[in-house]
């Protein structure tokens, strides 16, 4: 199997790309241990939108791979994000490379408003996070040039999909960021360049094993679990209250149940073990009145966000997988604004019942720390 992996050029003044270094990493270290079975050739994809089409089409017809795997960077993302679709529009907030700056506009006028990726994004960040790396799929590839290629990609006679790497550099910070996220403002990240090809050398395993073959479920609006609240205490005391067991234990246990917080390690990568008891339990998970949850700390930014995957401990098929909640933290005048969403909820746990919960745990936290 061939399998083609494309990085972008330098932009915005930056001398450095991670796409492009990761993509080069990732050859060098292809050429040294080869995979049985999977011929990897790379290339390079300039950062202007008249010529990134073009510069696809030739290294599809020049190498012709079973898959594409094309990848860019998020100078606002510390984790490795694979896409799980792309939107047909064009909306640059940056100039690229060779000036154009496109605002509204379509990408192919007959196109469809969106292309799912060829991959599954879940299945590709499980491989990432397998190796021991911070990844999360993501619904959003941005207007830029990582967007214009990844719905190019999409539409190929072949599989192809789109990540988004970390803006790593060799050293300091990124220049560039909200040409991705809206609002973003580059972060630095703890990865290296050779950290994203190992990130990057698992995700083509799992194309070419056939793991990250894409579900029906890549085609639909994915659900989001939500509640929110303003805590009149600034962010820094709620990030703390978010990584303090003994606050977590008497916080986040919903209306009718108690908590304990066990094995806290409260750095990226760790995490702990919560255990909620309830005095009138209507579907417990782990037990006849208990929920026990493997948490693990994807991402951490001090007084900003907490992002956390959660497992149930149980052995009913309706409550497996890994959850995705993500903790944001937005100071406002009277105090911090606090959200929690949370995605790849489990089948078993209905939407409402969830969010009442969700509520009732923002409601204790506020009542804590005020």
């Amino acid at each position: 199997m061939r399998i083609l992996v494309t990085g972008f050029e330098p932009f915005g003044g930056d001398s450095e790309n991670a796409s492009l270094e990761a993509a080069r990493r990732l050859e060098a270290a292809w050429a040294a241990d080869p995979q049985p079975g999977v011929e990897l050739v790379t290339g390079v994809l300039p950062v202007a939108f008249a010529g990134a089409g073009e510069a696809l089409r030739t290294l599809v017809e020049q190498h012709r791979p079973d898959a594409v795997l094309a990848v860019g960077e998020a100078g606002g993302r510390t984790a490795i994000t694979p896409e799980r679709w792309a939107v047909n529009e064009d909306d640059a907030r940056i100039p690229d490379n060779v000036g154009d700056q496109p605002r509204g506009t379509k990408i192919d006028p007959d196109g469809l408003p969106r292309r799912a990726s060829g991959f599954d994004a879940d299945a590709l960040a499980s491989a990432i996070l397998a190796v021991g790396l911070p990844a999360d799929p993501s619904s959003d590839a941005g207007r830029f040039l990582c967007n214009h290629v990844a719905y190019l990609v999409a539409g190929l006679d072949v599989p192809g999909g789109f990540i988004h790497v970390p803006a790593v550099r060799s050293s300091g910070t990124a220049g560039v960021g909200a040409e991705t996220d809206a609002d973003a403002s580059p972060r630095a990240s703890a990865l290296s360049f050779d950290d994203l090809a190992l990130g990057l050398a698992a995700a083509v395993r799992a194309i070419a094993s056939g793991r990250a073959a894409p579900q029906e479920r890549e085609l639909e609006e994915p659900r989001v679990d939500r509640a929110g609240t303003v805590i009149h205490v600034p962010p820094e005391r709620v990030y703390e209250a978010l990584l303090d067991p003994a606050a977590l234990a008497a916080w986040l246990p919903p209306e009718g149940a108690t908590g304990t917080i066990e094995q806290m390690d409260a750095r990226e990568g760790g995490g702990f073990r919560a255990v909620l008891r309830f005095a009138n339990p209507t579907d417990p998970k782990t037990t006849d009145d208990s929920d026990a949850t493997t948490v693990t700390f994807v991402e951490l930014v001090p007084g900003r966000l907490v992002v956390q995957r959660v497992s149930f401990e149980t052995e009913e098929r309706r409550f497996r997988g890994d959850m995705l909640m993500t903790w944001k933290l937005e100071p406002v005048e009277s105090g911090t604004r606090v959200t929690v969403s949370a995605t790849d909820v489990p089948s078993g746990i209905a939407q409402h019942d969830h969010e009442v919960g969700l509520g009732s745990s923002l409601a204790n936290l506020a009542r804590f720390l005020e």
